[in-house]
């Protein structure tokens, strides 16, 4: 499996999905090897699991073979567009001599990359392609999964360089992040992937719906394969609230994707109505200032809290204390957060933009535009202690019903449909 990042770091929902498929893969026999650009050593360890980075303290690959990775990649930072060729050829020279003699863990040290969403994406994108193909013809695998754009030009080198069958596990499409105006490159790299690749893997019909209609992806080719979330079932006690007042959560990025405008919008009709409310936002991305100053500018800021990005700990801890969780999206693919909100007993209130739409009952499903149904619904719930009650029983034991395990069992016969067996991952 090619990933981008993995708990216990997590910049959304791909993170936990990685780990949660992996685990429940390695549960059923599978032998996963993880390769991510980076690790920290405190990534979790599960049976048959093998979590790898560029700067893993032990990699498949010989002092000269990293060498020649460094020296193929220099290229990639700190050189200008108008760089001599000779200089490159000096540079590379140079770069030779010093790494020559050099202990393996000096040069990994230099071969580091730092993974994250930055001003070297595009760069590291094309660099950990490179590791990955390097490692790909050292280890025994029979298949390559690879998790979102990202990844996809790793997993496409690595199965050109060991044979092997590709398959792309779509977490998020263009069309979800940018709406009608796409990145082309990130376009035109999931589309070509899609196509050349041996099965797609969506998180859900909705997302599936987009490949098929936005990239002309065949309909036989794309396989809805549901996700499921993490839970912490040990803890159970009650969490000190911060606020007197009912707390109306968002929680995710804070761009476009998300609908953070229209969550602001319905608040200020809500408020109007029952004062008794705190909404609280959680996260941060490119609208984050942009709401601050829109619940400003419509009067209700003394109504809102902004927390910035939390770690999961943090993140627990807050849906304890909600009364209401709404995810008002625009395009979601799936929407673990739901998941995890259910299963802390919060009712929920969903987009229908959403791939968890598809698979949970215990919720109030509304389409993100329209602010007016989903201020009523915020009231519903906020003022009717039997209908709350009614969600957040129902909703929880919706939400342990879903499992990461029957996601890799489905997962698994759609690889038997190409190799058979158990798989090397």
């Amino acid at each position: 499996m090619i990933g981008w990042e993995y708990p216990p770091h997590i910049t959304g929902g791909l993170a936990v999905a990685s780990r949660g498929l992996a685990r429940a893969l390695g549960a059923l026999g599978h032998t996963v090897y993880f390769v991510v650009p980076r690790v920290t050593g405190d990534e979790p360890r599960d049976p048959n699991v093998t979590v790898i980075g560029v700067n893993s303290k032990e990699i498949p690959l010989s002092p000269e073979e990293l060498q020649q990775f460094l020296l193929d990649t220099m290229h990639l930072y700190g050189t200008s567009v108008y760089a001599r060729p000779e200089s490159l050829s000096e540079a590379r020279e140079l770069a030779t001599k010093v790494l020559r003699g050099l202990p393996m863990n000096a040069m990994q040290s230099m071969a580091e990359l730092q993974g994250g969403y930055g001003d070297r994406l595009y760069s590291e994108i094309q660099a950990f392609a490179e590791f990955v193909s390097r490692i790909a013809a050292h280890l025994s695998f029979d298949l390559i999964h690879a998790h979102d754009w990202m990844t996809y030009p790793a997993g496409l080198y690595a199965a050109h360089v060991s044979g092997k069958p590709l398959f792309a596990h779509v977490h998020a499409t263009e069309y979800d992040r940018s709406g009608d105006h796409p990145n082309q490159y990130v376009y035109d790299l999931e589309r070509h992937t899609f196509l050349n690749c041996q099965g797609v893997i969506t998180v859900s019909n909705y997302t599936r719906s987009i490949l098929i209609s936005r990239y002309g992806v065949p309909a036989d080719r794309v396989h809805p394969v549901y996700n499921a979330a993490e839970f912490d079932l040990q803890y159970q006690g009650e969490v000190q609230r911060p606020l007197r007042e009912k707390i109306v959560l968002f929680l995710g990025r804070i761009t476009f994707q998300k609908g953070p405008d229209y969550f602001v919008r319905a608040a200020r009709k809500v408020i109007e109505e029952y004062g008794n409310v705190r909404f609280v936002m959680v996260g941060a991305g490119d609208m984050y200032h942009r709401m601050i100053e829109m619940a400003a500018d419509l009067g209700i800021g003394r109504y809102f809290h902004y927390t910035g990005f939390l770690k999961r700990p943090d993140i627990d801890r807050i849906f304890r204390m909600s009364d209401l969780y709404v995810l008002p999206s625009v395009s979601e693919p799936f929407g673990i957060s739901v998941l995890e909100a259910m299963v802390a007993g919060v009712p929920v209130i969903v987009s229908r933009q959403s791939g968890v739409s598809e698979v949970i009952d215990h919720c109030i499903k509304v389409n993100f535009w329209d602010v007016d149904e989903m201020a009523h619904h915020i009231l519903r719930v906020l003022q009717d202690d039997g209908l709350h009650r009614q969600l957040a029983d129902g909703g929880r034991s919706e939400a342990l019903g879903l499992s990461w395990e029957e996601s890799a069992k489905n997962i698994g016969n759609i690889y038997g449909k190409i190799v058979n067996g158990k798989k090397r991952i």
